[in-house]
């Protein structure tokens, strides 16, 4: 099996451990990000993901040492941690607000993202963040946030603007289907904002996990396929293959222009074990070893 590009994976996996179904502790979450953030697979993460009620702990806790006990031969890590705040869709806006303001101004993180919920008014939320990320409804209501954010991207060039979609289930949220999927991707391209996703993306191929999960390298060769302008039931098609060769073989002849592009159309992922995935696609040896 041919490795992949490195570069398709860099900081691919936003640390959500402290979301559901992971629900790590906070203390635990900063201490392994802090490890994660020393490991050789540091490139391929992204920000630690934090409520907004979580920030003024998540700021004394990321001044401490993480040691894992006396004699493990860890040291204090000094640099700031990377944090991004995620508002799950409801939440008060100046809650988000007060947390980005907090988060901002202290030297102990450095505030990457903030993620909201689509709502009236959203854009006037004072969020002191270089990205700011608007997380999607599904179905009829899709097309107008998104046509927010093409304009806040035209308008508002000195911000990052992203959409997100949420690929795994919850008590009120479904598993969206591939040709669900598919769409959104296809419409966040058409419009030329680009999509995170958060949840269910825990393995490499789509498979039955917890439920029909999708799979990364479906999700990264389905961005490829739309860049190249394929329908909506062909990126469907790539969302549902379960063959893991054939992916493989969608990505291994991939430019490192056309990398650059999908990344640029699908910069990260919320998963709540950044780990899983990361052993999956190494014991696979779909890696290259080389951070650079």
């Amino acid at each position: 099996m041919p490795v992949l590009p490195r570069a398709l994976f860099a900081g691919l996996i936003d640390d959500a451990a402290v979301f559901p179904p992971g629900n790590a502790p906070l203390d635990a979450a900063v201490a392994a990000h802090r490890r994660i953030r020393r490991s050789a697979n540091s490139d391929l993460i992204g920000p630690l993901l934090l409520p907004p009620n979580a920030i003024p702990a998540a700021l004394d806790l990321a001044g401490l040492a993480d040691l894992a006990g006396p004699d493990d031969g860890e040291v204090r890590d000094e640099q700031p941690l990377d944090i991004a705040i995620a508002a799950r869709p409801g939440t008060p806006r100046e809650d988000t607000e007060y947390a980005a303001q907090l988060a901002a101004a202290d030297s102990r993180v450095v505030l990457r993202a903030v993620e909201v919920g689509w709502e009236d008014g959203w854009e006037r939320a004072d969020l002191a963040a270089p990205v700011l990320v608007v997380e999607l409804p599904r179905g009829t209501e899709q097309p107008l946030p998104l046509t927010d954010l093409a304009i806040a991207r035209a308008e508002r060039p000195d911000t990052q603007w992203l959409a997100k979609f949420r690929t795994g289930a919850t008590d009120s949220w479904a598993w969206p289907t591939e040709n669900e999927l598919a769409r959104t991707i296809q419409n966040a391209l058409a419009m030329d904002v680009p999509l995170k996703l958060t949840g269910g993306l825990h393995h490499a191929v789509r498979g039955r996990h917890t439920g029909e999960e999708h799979g990364v390298l479906n999700v990264l060769a389905a961005f490829a396929a739309a860049r190249a302008g394929r329908s909506v039931p062909f990126l469907a098609s790539v969302l549902a293959e379960r063959d893991l060769a054939v992916l493989v073989a969608a990505l291994t002849d991939l430019t490192p222009d056309q990398v650059s592009m999908l990344r640029a159309d699908f910069p990260s992922y919320g998963c709540c074990d950044v780990l899983e995935p990361l052993a999956e696609l190494t014991a696979l040896d779909l890696l290259t070893k080389d951070p650079s």
